[in-house]
């Protein structure tokens, strides 16, 4: 099993660690959803080597299709919709990043046999995030229709933390699974 292709897939996890420095850098002339379009594309690739490495070794490889779904729907959707549709829904691509976590999890599981016992403890944390993440996910897809009377929810204030600390953990944790299982 190859290193880097995890490395590259885990790339969509530290966004917002790519998108501060980026945006400060350009001063605004590059925007969060060109970051987030790119890292999707890497992560993207990354996930696409690692399912044609996986598939030679592990009979589960399929269970890394849904992060490869969720990276292309991503990207997608900051590549190409968020310019033809009014900002309101283009803004829903952030909530898609909510379902990265649970799909890590399945990736980290189509790990072989004789891996997945040395990397049992990622594969775990990954998915109690995967949890929380799925209960964001929730909250933020219910509030599709604004309330007439604005009021911040539990995405406002728990998902700057998550994005910030949390993804950025899942993250390194699909490379350390990567570097267990070299």
């Amino acid at each position: 099993m190859k290193t880097g292709p995890l490395i590259a897939a885990s790339a969509v996890f530290f966004f917002l660690w790519a998108v501060m420095p980026v945006t400060l850098a350009s001063r605004g002339a590059v925007g969060s959803r060109s970051v987030i379009f790119l890292l999707s594309v890497i992560s993207l690739a990354g996930s696409a080597q690692f399912l044609r490495a996986m598939r030679r070794e592990s009979p589960r490889w399929f269970w890394g299709i849904p992060f490869a779904a969720v990276c292309t729907a991503l990207a997608l959707w900051t590549g190409v919709v968020t310019w033809a549709v009014p900002y309101p829904l283009a803004n829903r691509a952030f909530q898609i990043m909510f379902l990265l976590p649970p799909v890590a999890a399945l990736l980290l599981s189509s790990f072989p046999d004789g891996c997945r016992k040395r990397v049992r403890i990622p594969i775990i944390a990954v998915a109690v995030l995967g949890i929380a993440s799925l209960f964001l996910a929730l909250d933020a897809f219910l509030n599709v229709i604004p309330p007439s009377v604005p009021a911040p929810g539990i995405t406002e204030f728990i998902g700057p933390v998550y994005a910030l600390l949390l993804m950025p953990l899942v993250g390194l944790l699909l490379v350390v699974a990567g570097v267990a299982c070299e």
